[in-house]
């Protein structure tokens, strides 16, 4: 925000007030509440490899939400979120969830904005893996098919947000961890390859693939959340934040039971002994993490400039013989948006890596990474055809994905999209492990 504000309370001195207030404002004459569908999706895909555990790969997501202004400076909102996919093959099977969308009680006045609630809450500034966004609930079901503001699930908050002035002061309140969304372990997008006994991310370890493939896998989901800080002042030229956040990731990271690592080193050729050592062989890990991070954007004549690093204390990682470790990790991403030539072409190109600090010698996972995230999008046709290149390129290994798509929008509210994913790559790389799945699917979408 711009400009300068008469002098205003400290946050917590509006604690009371707003909880006094609270009883008045549900007693007040309120709006009707207004009931909408927000968007409707209808996705079919065919795999295009014979190598594919399946043939089609199919998705319905519908949101509908319910908004009631209580008074002035009151508001609830409640929403859920319907998915259903199917998968047809040599794996099968067909899954439809209903889920809560941000359902929230909200205060606003022209100092402060406070929410309580299921919510998504995306800080950082990058569009693809922003290093900083570590508090929200991540949606891997699909993996990177979508857009990141679709990969996102909402989880229970208290959030305050205090403008002083030009700075923003955002406080974000985790009370329980909610685990990403993820696939089925027969999915296409699985992070697990029963089939092949892979992880994503890992090389395939004759130690581990037989317990992959005959082994079971404890989501292990709950426990306490975390919190977050964020300070942010907008510009008209130059935006920055800084934040500190104690949390836990929601993407679990899948390691060896400890009684099942025992057995299987002693006795490797005890594949049996190794299973029954424990309920299940893999226990999801959810480490408790310091995050210190911030973002930084600025304006030139013709580009956008944005950069955003993060600090993280303990990122899991397994070692030679088998044990889950954390070690200290660095996350950065530099990006830049433009639009060459007569501005109908927009250019996101991102340039992102990490790092895996003293990891030991022969650890599994790969301790740095460098990689190139791009979007190009056009509109022609008087803005009634959209084509789009999305596209990930790993800079240190093979490892690209290629997203094309070309889009009729000439039907407002309805979106027609022709897209084909590619995926290739090294063993250890995200093209690499899905290169089976290439797909060509075509979506129907009503934005309302």
């Amino acid at each position: 925000m711009s400009g300068s504000r008469t002098s205003r309370p400290m946050p917590w001195i509006g604690v009371a007030p707003l909880l006094a207030l609270l009883p008045m404002a549900l007693a007040a004459e309120a709006e009707a509440p207004s009931i909408a569908l927000e968007q409707l999706w209808i996705e079919a895909g065919v795999l295009t490899e014979d190598q594919s555990q399946a043939r089609t790969s199919n998705y319905l997501h519908a949101d509908l939400a319910v908004d009631w202004a209580l008074a002035p400076r009151w508001s609830v909102r409640l929403g859920a979120r319907l998915d259903g996919s199917l998968q047809t093959g040599v794996e099968e099977f067909d899954r439809l969830e209903l889920d809560v969308d941000e359902s929230y009680l909200r205060y606003q006045d022209l100092d402060r904005r406070v929410t309580l609630g299921p919510q998504i809450v995306t800080w950082g500034r990058v569009d693809e893996t922003p290093p900083t966004d570590r508090l929200s609930v991540q949606d891997l079901s699909r993996m990177l098919l979508d857009d990141l503001e679709d990969r996102r699930r909402a989880v229970l908050a208290a959030r305050w947000e205090e403008f002083i002035g030009d700075l923003k002061v955002d406080l974000l309140y985790v009370p329980r961890l909610r685990a990403a969304e993820m696939p089925r372990l027969d999915s296409l997008w699985s992070p697990i390859d029963k089939t092949r006994g892979r992880i994503l991310g890992m090389p395939v370890n004759p130690l581990m693939a037989p317990l992959i493939q005959a082994g079971s896998v404890d989501d292990n989901e709950g426990g306490s959340g975390g919190w977050g800080l964020r300070l942010s002042r907008p510009g008209r030229g130059l935006d920055y934040a800084l934040t500190v956040q104690n949390t836990r990731p929601s993407v679990p990271y899948y390691g060896l039971d400890p009684r099942v690592r025992e057995a299987v080193l002693a006795r490797p050729w005890d594949l049996a002994g190794a299973l029954g050592a424990a309920p299940d062989t893999f226990v999801a890990r959810y480490p408790r993490t310091w995050v210190v991070g911030g973002d930084l954007g600025f304006v030139t004549d013709n580009a956008t400039w944005r950069l955003e690093a993060a600090w993280l204390s303990d990122r899991p990682a397994t070692t030679a013989d088998l044990r889950v470790i954390t070690r200290e990790a660095i996350d950065w991403v530099a990006g830049v948006e433009f639009y060459p030539g007569d501005r109908e072409l927009r250019v996101n190109l991102q340039l992102g890596g990490s790092q895996l600090l003293d990891a030991p010698a022969g650890v599994l996972d790969r301790r740095r990474t460098l990689d190139l995230f791009g979007d190009l999008e056009t509109h022609f046709a008087r803005d009634r055809w959209r084509a789009r290149l999305r596209f990930f390129k790993g800079m240190e290994d093979r490892d690209l994905y290629l997203n094309p798509q070309l889009a009729f929008l000439g039907f407002e509210p309805h979106e027609l999209t022709l897209a084909y994913h590619y995926f290739d790559g090294d063993e250890q790389t995200l093209g690499g492990f899905y290169e089976d799945n290439d797909l060509v699917s075509l979506s129907w979408r009503m934005h309302f």
